[in-house]
């Protein structure tokens, strides 16, 4: 039986140590509940004294529910709350009554979520108790300012020094297909993770476990490389560039303000609660928009349309893929997200697609403010176009703004990558227990470290961080696992018959079947294998320019 439920004199009764329900044992615990208990002595059904959105599990007296059916493999039909969103049903099941009453049709419903978060209530009841169990559901918005803020970083400052040769319309276009592209892969990783935390009966499933489960050892082992690699690389560029920045700004030693920046929000993610965490990424996120618009004003004043018109290259645009693939990895949250939204299908699409969007937009613009000012004839003439120069230059108005809007954009990512790392870390090194302080000295010590030491080497390797790293992680690696999980030996199968018992949790979020799954896969493939390429040709030149010296 699930831990969830704990036997009393009184019945059946919830466990108030637990912090989560699973839809699974929930439906087995009130089978065998309802089937247990006596006709003669009336009992409270199982969870009746918990309050799910206002309303109360179904307290029908002698009320006992047969074994469900295929469609409601994942509760008993007496759930009656707004915890199920009512649509048509697949099945039916039979609640047969006790004593003296008839037999009633138990409507099934489909599911929205794996679980329910739950938490004791402090409020007495009827009969003066307390430490009722009441749902403790995850923030959407909460969510969608997560993503939003782990995408914005400080690539977004970059991106119109990348696409500037190709021209707004052509960068433009490719910023929408990397957008939706880094959309089907995050919905990818989802449906997989959703599958997992299905299987494995609970939350806190991180890319070890999927990788593992999906592809095996060898996959694991790829993935921890790439994974971390891309982690550490990032952090080392948002550690030493807020350093740079607050030490210009205090006249500071850039060690000493790269060492304070990573230890004191990095301290911050590791002791505050989640709900103080989602507060102060919601504060940071309003923060990024708040003076992005300023900004982005200040840019739009040298804006000519016909400059935004005349420039278009779009042989230059494969040479920018790469770097506008990274500024859309929001790939690292998306087992926290699922996690906060109770495993909720529909709320964890939403929020991927919402929390991405909303960078595309900022993107967009701000591309567009900033390539509006250099025409064709600059560009011919090599102008090299530095955004963060030009518009601190502009007024010291401007020149605080982009140090502002640099260090709020960057500590939303960093938050993000702390929290994508740590949980991966805790996977999978099985560090599962509450204030563990072990992965986040693992996630912070290191960047750091080498931030202050040499950060040249980690931003240099930026580049290929985001053909190879990105690319690769988050490119290639979720069709996979999706394929593995879908059609392979040992999971497909297993992945059907929990797909048709969850009654809709688990249906697959991207469509296009295996056609789609082999396009995504090859279009990453290729951008990889071409910078594959490119770097090596490069590094022949090189070589043999040192040798012709």
């Amino acid at each position: 039986y699930s831990p969830c439920f704990l036997r009393s004199a009184r019945g059946w009764r919830m466990n108030p140590a637990t912090l989560s329900l699973g839809a699974p044992h929930v439906g087995a615990a009130l089978r065998c509940a309802f089937a247990s208990r006596s006709d003669q002595t009336p009992r409270r059904p199982l969870g009746s004294d918990i309050d799910a959105d206002k309303r109360m599990i179904s307290t029908r007296p002698a009320l006992r529910c047969l074994p469900a059916t295929k469609g409601l493999g994942a509760g008993a039909a007496p759930l009656r709350s707004a915890d199920r969103r009512r649509r048509s049903p697949r099945t039916a099941t039979r609640a047969v009554s006790g004593e003296g009453s008839s037999e009633e049709e138990c409507a099934p419903e489909t599911l929205e979520r794996l679980w329910s978060n739950v938490a004791p209530s402090s409020e007495p009841t009827g009969t003066g108790q307390t430490g009722r169990l009441l749902r403790s559901p995850g923030s959407l918005p909460g969510a969608i300012a997560l993503v939003a803020g782990t995408t914005v970083g400080a690539g977004m400052l970059a991106l119109p020094a990348v696409c500037q040769r190709s021209g707004f319309v052509p960068s433009t276009c490719t910023l929408a297909v990397c957008w939706l592209y880094m959309v089907a892969t995050g919905l990818l990783l989802l449906e997989v993770n959703l599958d997992t935390m299905c299987e494995a009966g609970g939350g806190g499933v991180s890319l070890i476990s999927m990788t593992e489960r999906t592809l095996g050892k060898n996959g694991t082992r790829f993935a921890w490389c790439a994974y971390v690699f891309l982690h550490y690389a990032l952090l080392v560029a948002y550690v030493s560039r807020v350093g740079e920045i607050v030490g210009d700004a205090t006249h500071l030693d850039r060690s000493i303000c790269s060492v304070a920046f990573a230890a004191g929000l990095g301290g911050f993610v590791y002791a505050a609660p989640d709900k103080t965490l989602e507060n102060v990424n919601n504060a940071l996120v309003a923060a990024v928009i708040g003076t992005f618009l300023p900004l982005l004003l200040i840019a739009s004043r040298g804006v000519d349309v016909a400059n935004l018109l005349e420039v278009s290259d779009w042989s230059a645009v494969p040479g920018t893929v790469a770097v506008i693939a990274l500024a859309f990895v929001y790939h690292n949250v998306i087992p926290v997200v699922a996690t906060q939204l109770e495993g909720d299908r529909n709320k964890s699409r939403v929020a991927l697609i919402a929390g991405t969007a909303i960078p595309f937009v900022m993107f967009t613009l701000w591309d567009g403010a900033v390539l509006g000012g250099v025409s064709a004839e600059d560009l011919a003439a090599g102008v090299n176009l530095d955004p963060l120069s030009t518009l601190q230059g502009m007024s010291p108005a401007a020149a605080g703004l982009v140090k502002s809007f640099s260090v709020f954009a960057i500590s939303t990512s960093f938050l993000g990558f702390v929290l994508g790392l740590v949980d991966f870390l805790s996977d999978g090194f099985g560090w599962k227990e509450r204030g563990d302080a072990r992965p986040y000295i693992c996630t912070l010590i290191p960047p750091t470290i080498f931030a202050v030491s040499n950060p040249d080497v980690f931003l240099s390797a930026l580049d290929t961080a985001g053909a190879f790293g990105v690319l690769t992680l988050f490119g290639c690696l979720p069709p996979a696992m999706a394929w593995a999980n879908r059609h392979g030996d040992g999971l497909g199968d297993a992945c059907a018959a929990r797909r048709e018992e969850m009654c809709g949790v688990l249906d697959p979020l991207v469509p296009g079947g295996r056609v789609g799954l082999g396009l995504l896969f090859g279009a990453a493939a290729a951008v990889v294998a071409s910078e594959a390429v490119e770097k090596v040709g490069d590094a022949v030149q090189v070589a043999g320019s040192i040798g012709g010296a």
